[in-house]
């Protein structure tokens, strides 16, 4: 997982120039989990124009979950494409889609068992232009992760929404 992280940001840092790099952070809710759901990012402008932006980054989540003792831990790692539509005012609606790998860890009792699957998501929502250069965002995300296999058991980790608020910053 820390090469595929590493990679990635590498990647990103290789095809970013100095005016288009961007980071931001969000902090969500899981509808069905009922367990908070962060998420930090990393991107970089592909194209734009007077209406539009492309963008690539990386992305990193979080959630955790406890009851009885026991302990879940998600961590997706993702590259994900962006898009946001540019207007005449401050408000600006964005789109993505994302893949990558997840990290599951369950924990209790002295015994651990984690593994890792494919991820995928996509999102959208709405951001308001506070500055040049900041931004706080309002949005929504469908997060899927494939099987696991924890203690020798298959297990469905399987998929949740996310109503989250966040804030990015173009350097």
């Amino acid at each position: 997982m820390k090469k595929t992280i590493v990679s990635i940001l590498l990647a990103l840092g290789a095809c970013a120039s100095a005016q288009a790099v961007y980071t931001g952070a969000s902090i969500g809710y899981l509808v069905d989990s009922e367990e908070a759901y962060f998420a930090a990012r990393f991107g970089t402008s592909l194209n734009s124009s007077e209406s539009y932006v492309g963008n690539v980054e990386a992305e990193i989540g979080y959630s955790e979950e406890s009851s009885g003792g026991v302990t879940a831990k998600l961590t997706p790692v993702m590259l994900n494409y962006r898009g946001e539509f540019l207007g005449q005012n401050n408000w600006t609606p964005y789109f993505g889609i994302g893949a990558g790998l997840a990290k599951v860890k369950v924990s209790g009792f002295g015994i651990s068992s984690d593994d890792t699957s494919f991820a995928a998501q996509a999102f959208g929502g709405i951001a308001y232009k506070v500055s040049e250069s900041a931004s706080i965002n309002l949005g929504a995300r469908y997060i899927y992760v494939d099987d696991v296999k924890l203690f020798g058991t298959n297990l469905d980790v399987g998929d949740d929404v996310a109503v989250e608020v966040g804030f990015s910053f173009r350097f």
